[in-house]
C-alpha cells in the first residue's frame, strides 16, 4: 500500500487499489482470467470483496480481467469513459480498428488484442470530481495513447494510465503505441505541470516525483517526430516509410499482431505531425504518398519546427 487507502499491485500491467467504504476498488484489472485470480487472491487476503473497478482506457491488457472478476462479484460496478466504454463492451472493436476497419484475421484474436466482453454500468466524466463507493477521485482527461484515457486520482497518487512508461519499459518499446502524438504530448505535458504525491504509470514503478520519467517519454516522442520528418524528405507511402522508420529504430516486425500496433502508432505520429503542417500528402498513382513540408521555419529556440 502507498498510504491506508490508496496501493496497487504490480505488474506488466499495474492494477490500482483503493478501499472504500464497502470493499475495494481497482483501476483497471489487467490482461487476463490468470491475473485476475491474482488479484482476486490478493483482495482475500485482505478480506475486502470487489466494489467497483474504475477503466482507464479500452486496451485489452487494461480490461482482460473484468470478465472473472464481474463473475466472482457480480454487484461490482464497473465505469469507464465515453467511447472507450463502447469498446469494452464491445472488444472486438479493438481488432477491428487496428485493421483498419476490416474484418480481423485469427493472428489479430489473440488475448493481446482483444478482451472478453464486460458491462460498463457508469461513464466517467471528461474530467473533474466524482464519488465512488464513498471515496472522492478526480478524473483527468489525458487522450493519445487511447482517445479517451483517464488518469484518476485518489488521495493525492495519480493512476496515470498509459500517459507514460516507465523508463525501463519505454527504452525497450522504442515506437510506442498511440493513436495521436500530439494528444499525447499535451498529456503529458499536463503531467509535467502536476504536482502529486505519487504517480502510478500502467507499466512501470511506482515514483513520488514522476517529472524525469515524464520528460523522457516527452524527448523520445519528439525523437520519434524528427525522424519521421527527416525520412519524409524522400516522399513515401505510409506503409513504406514505417518500414524504414523500424530499420532507424531496430525494430523488428515479425507478426500481424506487432504490425498494426506499431502501424497505427506510426499513423498517430503522423496525425501529430499533421496537426502542426510539418508533414503533407497528396495522391499519386492511387497511392497516398507523405513528405515532409520544407516550407516551414525552424524555430531555433526549441528545435521545433512551426
Amino acid at each position: 500500500m502507498i498510504n491506508e487507502r490508496v496501493g496497487y499491485f504490480p505488474g506488466h500491467v499495474n492494477v490500482g487499489l483503493v478501499i472504500g467504504e464497502k470493499g475495494a476498488i481497482l483501476i483497471d484489472s489487467g490482461l487476463d482470467t490468470q491475473t485476475a485470480k491474482k488479484l482476486k487472491k490478493g483482495l482475500d487476503a485482505i478480506a475486502q470483496p470487489l466494489c467497483a473497478i474504475i477503466q482507464t482506457h479500452a486496451h485489452a491488457d487494461h480490461f482482460g480481467g473484468n470478465s472473472y472478476l464481474l463473475g466472482c462479484w457480480p454487484e461490482a460496478q464497473v465505469y469507464a469513459p465515453p467511447l472507450e466504454e463502447a469498446i469494452i463492451r464491445y472488444p472486438i472493436l479493438e481488432p477491428i480498428y487496428l485493421n483498419m476497419g476490416a474484418e480481423p484475421p485469427a493472428d489479430l484474436r489473440n488475448k493481446f488484442l482483444l478482451a472478453p466482453s464486460s458491462r460498463v454500468d457508469h461513464l466517467l466524466p471528461p474530467e473533474g470530481d466524482i464519488e465512488i463507493a464513498g471515496v472522492p477521485f478526480t478524473i483527468l482527461s489525458l487522450p493519445g495513447h487511447s482517445w479517451q484515457q483517464a488518469g484518476i486520482v485518489c488521495d493525492d497518487i495519480c493512476f496515470a494510465a498509459d500517459s507514460y512508461l516507465g523508463e525501463e519499459i519505454l527504452e525497450k518499446h522504442k515506437l510506442p503505441f498511440l493513436v495521436d502524438a500530439h494528444e499525447t504530448i499535451a498529456s503529458l505535458e499536463k503531467l509535467l505541470a502536476s504536482r502529486y504525491k505519487g504517480y502510478v504509470p500502467g507499466h512501470g514503478p511506482f515514483t513520488t516525483s514522476s517529472q524525469e520519467a515524464v520528460s523522457k517519454n516527452i524527448d523520445l516522442h519528439r525523437k520519434i517526430y524528427r525522424e519521421i520528418e527527416d525520412l519524409l524528405r524522400e516522399e513515401s507511402t505510409l506503409e513504406e516509410a514505417l518500414a524504414r522508420l523500424c530499420e532507424r529504430l531496430h525494430i523488428t516486425i515479425e507478426n500481424a499482431s506487432s504490425f498494426v500496433l506499431f502501424r497505427t502508432a506510426f499513423m498517430g505520429y503522423l496525425v501529430g505531425l499533421l496537426r502542426q503542417e510539418r508533414v503533407v500528402y497528396r495522391f499519386v498513382q492511387n497511392r497516398w504518398l507523405w513528405r515532409k513540408n520544407e516550407n516551414l521555419v525552424q524555430d531555433g529556440a526549441e528545435g521545433e519546427e512551426r
